[in-house]
């Protein structure tokens, strides 16, 4: 009878889990915690949502560095499943698909109101209007500024 290193070493013979049950039941709870690990997709975009583009090469140059990181507005144009995007300005549709990883979506700014942190907290937020209601009207007082006292 031949002996394996492992006969000699441990006394008994080696037991592999080569089964296939058993290979099945690797993989799939392999397959549960890689999925556990996957971040939750929460940029889905429809045909017709407007997004910005990420300019990835922007990104890497330091002579670009305070321009903008996005283009666009651009339109949804199809969507081709995993994520994946053609995207249209206008009526020129892109030659190149984007991933949704390289999207946001555009928010239009209609009527844009700038927002002022309320004094004493920190999340909420005050219109300039609101700051203007609320305001009490300032009396100033000159003083005569030669005095001798």
């Amino acid at each position: 009878m031949k002996h394996i290193p492992f006969d000699l070493t441990y006394g008994r013979m080696a037991m592999l889990p080569i089964t296939a049950t058993h290979i099945e039941h690797s993989q799939a709870q392999q397959k549960e915690q890689h999925d556990n690990k996957l971040p939750s997709v929460t940029n889905e975009f429809k045909i017709g949502n407007k997004v910005f583009l990420h300019r990835t090469k922007a990104e890497k140059q330091w002579s670009g560095k305070f321009e903008n990181k996005w283009d666009g507005p651009f339109f949804i144009h199809e969507v081709l499943g995993n994520r994946s995007y053609k995207l249209r300005l206008d009526d020129k549709i892109l030659a190149k698909v984007a991933h949704g990883d390289y999207l946001k979506h555009y928010h239009s700014r209609n009527n844009p109101e700038p927002l002022i942190p309320q004094i004493g907290t920190h999340s909420s937020l005050v219109s300039l209007k609101d700051i203007s209601r609320n305001l009490e009207p300032i009396v100033v007082i000159e003083q005569p500024s030669n005095l001798n006292t």
